[in-house]
């Protein structure tokens, strides 16, 4: 069954059967005003949870979920968005959590996290004793294999959650960021959300980092094929593309044939982004072709149980998974509105289904 217990109980945000002490974890971090705080797509709470429920629908060890929920709040070389003080204030956080899992918050948030990421890229395999980074100031951080291995996991899930077209420019060349261009000048770049288009340039970054989770000893996350698959950079900004022209009108809304075809090709170049299957659903679905939409329904609901975010950022985890269930729905029910006006009707879900 896709949508499990687990899925479920996120989409009705039911904390404490997820886990008993998520409520007063949150209530504590919504009274440091995480909630108020901006976050790319989000508010930092939209981010901080949307981590944890990647880590968690992956099924990685509570400390590495924790670590997910925590993984910025004393700061780090990307955000100031310090909840906790990371000098005087570290027992506020081991009260919480443990000094387990606070040593691991801490130390993801004090590492050199452009460094992590390139240490990976250049290896072919993490050695026994680890990593060492070296941060500007010459500071070294010595990370044994399981600690390494937790902090991809939560890296993969954190740029997973996040990543959307306007990073794409203020983050270009990730992880080999400069941060000598002028704003001034540059004012489209920075000019936020932008056009909220998926990511051109971070799906492959993932899956390129992810190849190494399955000698890590960790459960092995399921997107791209279990951490086999790679994702070309051509592949992924072409797919991106094929699927906005048909997300922004950009293709004749006559030509349901073509529009097809477009989302055909995108699929074919990024198999594991759910949205254009879901698009080319409900195309299949005005065309009376109700087992391919079914086919496609199902593996778009299927890559968003597995991914739990987004790739299209423009709508929240929870609707695309709402949406995918209707199609699904309708493809199976061989019923779907012939007009325009009565697509308005649509929204109740089987939960059964």
């Amino acid at each position: 069954m896709v949508v499990t217990k687990r899925v479920r109980d996120f989409l009705a945000e039911d904390f404490a059967a997820i886990d008993p002490e998520l409520p007063l974890l949150l209530a504590v971090l919504n009274q440091r005003h995480m909630a108020e705080c901006w976050h790319k797509h989000g508010s930092f709470r939209d981010h901080l949870i949307g981590v944890y429920r990647i880590l968690a629908l992956w099924g990685q060890p509570r400390k590495a979920q924790l670590l997910g929920l925590l993984h910025s709040v004393y700061s780090n070389e990307y955000v100031d968005l310090a909840l906790f003080d990371a000098e005087g204030g570290r027992g506020d956080l081991v009260s919480l959590v443990g000094e387990e899992v606070e040593s691991l918050i801490h130390s993801f948030c004090t590492i050199p996290r452009n460094e992590f990421a390139i240490a990976l890229l250049e290896r072919d395999e993490i050695p026994a004793e680890g990593l060492v980074l070296t941060n500007s100031d010459g500071a070294q951080f010595a990370l044994d294999r399981r600690r390494v291995g937790i902090f991809l996991a939560v890296t993969l899930a954190d740029l997973a959650e996040q990543w959307f077209a306007w990073q794409d420019h203020v983050m270009a060349g990730y992880p080999n960021v400069t941060s000598d261009r002028p704003a001034n000048g540059h004012w489209s770049i920075v000019m936020w959300p932008g056009p909220m288009r998926p990511g051109m340039a971070n799906w492959s970054l993932l899956s390129r980092l992810a190849r190494h989770m399955p000698a890590l000893d960790l459960p092995v996350p399921p997107i791209f094929d279990h951490c086999t698959a790679d994702l070309a950079p051509e592949d992924e900004a072409g797919a991106a593309a094929l699927y906005w022209q048909v997300a922004n009108g950009q293709i004749q809304p006559e030509s349901g044939d073509s529009t097809a075809q477009v989302l055909e090709a995108a699929i074919a170049r990024n198999p594991w982004a759910a949205e254009p299957r879901l698009t080319l659903a409900q195309l299949c679905l005005m065309d009376g072709n109700f087992q391919r939409a079914e086919d496609q329904a199902q593996r778009g609901l299927e890559l968003l149980c597995q991914w739990g975010t987004p790739w299209d950022k423009r709508i929240p985890w929870s609707g695309w998974v709402a949406w995918s269930r209707v199609l699904l729905q309708g493809a199976r029910d061989q019923n779907w509105p012939e007009t325009v006006r009565h697509h308005n009707n649509l929204g109740m879900v089987d939960a059964a289904g």
